[in-house]
């Protein structure tokens, strides 16, 4: 029987749906977590995504005897030690090396660049550095990246920290980061992409691309802050644009190594050429994964896992439209609950709304956040009706957020 090790990090929104997709599998299955709480019946705990190297040790040892099929992670960061141990194990070569090579955005810019793909312009920094250049060292960033520019931590998630800049509001801007971000970390400043932003959600079967959905983000903006509201999908798209966007994923992937693995890309259409913002070793983040279902039931997490050990069969695909609606966070505060949520139920073409952070977490708004307060899903037959039904409900909801005394250190 083969055995598959599901590693899942504490703070994931997706265990339960991984959990569910792994027991459907009927295969042996491990947990390996970082979570205090038990997850699931049968695990293993490691301290944290990121083990020192004698836990890491142990760890390959311990898992050598229950020899795994298969070593898979369902996030970013789980997906990082999932393909460390892999390599380790002997189940893959040089996977661990591909995946970091994607999820540090710098990396990614360099690999990206030698392989002669479309991106952002960029350069490199850092926040202190940034804080103390001159008018006329403001001048040249201006003038190789262009008017307004893209400020972005490379190892920051969810466009925490990521700011769309001019030279005028360069300084005011930088203050928001000061308290948040490592003022000697690198830091990537990117020259502004115009055009139609989309998601393309797939898997790498070898190196091949199989596309699973192509999300349109209509209202993703032009900053200086750039939260993802909503996804439409399957975007509506000429083939020629289809094309354009599956080949940029596909060659981009082949350049950093990636093979047999979902991937999250995230690009804009200027012009009819397509320019790679991110291309991330994971599937689609957050609770979005769930409007993502297939004609015979199935959903994303029972594709990734049967792609994984081998499974080739044909997915039965449906014709409705879907949208996610990510909740944002409009202030910084301790959040306490969200009214209104039956109402948004019960709004025509609405399939569910979930609230994923607990009473009490302190919240912080962009581009300061680092997560969605909750998800609207929407089915309809058009992207208008789906775009209508999203509206309706989120005006439904009252975020409560208590602000934070003044002379709190938070």
């Amino acid at each position: 029987m083969q055995h598959i090790v599901l590693v899942v990090p504490a703070e994931s929104y997706r265990a339960d749906a991984f959990l569910q997709a792994a027991a459907r599998t009927g295969m042996r299955l491990t947990l390996l977590t970082d979570a205090s709480v038990p997850i699931g019946d049968v695990g293993l705990h490691v301290s944290s995504m990121s083990p020192p190297p004698e836990e890491l040790a142990f760890l390959v040892n311990t898992l050598f005897d229950l020899a795994p099929t298969l070593v898979i992670g369902i996030d970013e960061t789980s997906t990082r030690l999932a393909a460390t141990l892999s390599d380790q194990l002997g189940l893959t070569i040089g996977k661990a090396q591909a995946v970091e090579r994607a999820v540090d955005k710098l990396s990614l810019r360099e690999v990206l660049g030698q392989a002669e793909l479309s991106q952002p312009k960029y350069m490199v920094t850092t926040l202190g550095s940034l804080s103390l250049v001159s008018k006329y060292e403001i001048d040249a960033i201006v003038a190789g990246l262009g008017e307004s520019f893209i400020v972005k931590p490379p190892h920051e998630t969810a466009s925490r920290g990521v700011i769309r800049v001019t030279n005028t509001t360069l300084a005011q801007d930088l203050k928001i980061l000061k308290d948040a971000i490592d003022p000697t970390a690198p830091l990537l400043l990117e020259s502004y992409v115009e055009g139609p932003e989309f998601a393309v959600e797939g898997i790498l079967n070898g190196e091949d691309l199989e596309v699973l959905m192509i999300f349109a983000k209509p209202d993703i903006g032009e900053g200086p802050y750039f939260w993802e509201s909503t996804y439409l999908g399957p975007a509506k798209l000429a083939p020629g644009q289809q094309r354009e966007l599956t080949n940029a994923v596909e060659r981009g992937a082949r350049a950093l190594g990636l093979a047999d693995t979902p991937v999250h890309a995230e690009l804009r259409l200027t012009n009819g050429r397509a320019t790679i913002l991110e291309l991330a070793p994971r599937s689609i983040g957050g609770r979005c994964s769930a409007a993502i279902q297939f004609g015979d039931g199935q959903r994303l997490e029972d594709i990734i896992l049967q792609r994984a050990l081998g499974d080739r069969s044909a997915i039965r695909r449906h014709n409705r439209s879907v949208g996610i609606y990510m909740i944002p966070t409009p202030r910084m505060g301790t959040f306490r609950e969200v009214r209104g949520i039956d109402m948004a139920l019960a709004t025509s073409g609405i399939t569910g709304v979930e609230i994923t952070v607990n009473p009490g977490t302190l919240v912080y708004p962009p581009p300061l956040t680092d997560r969605y307060l909750g998800f609207i899903f929407a089915e309809g037959l058009t992207h208008t009706s789906v775009s209508h039904s999203l509206a309706v409900a989120s005006a439904h909801l009252t975020i409560v957020i208590d602000p934070v005394a003044e002379d709190s250190d938070q």
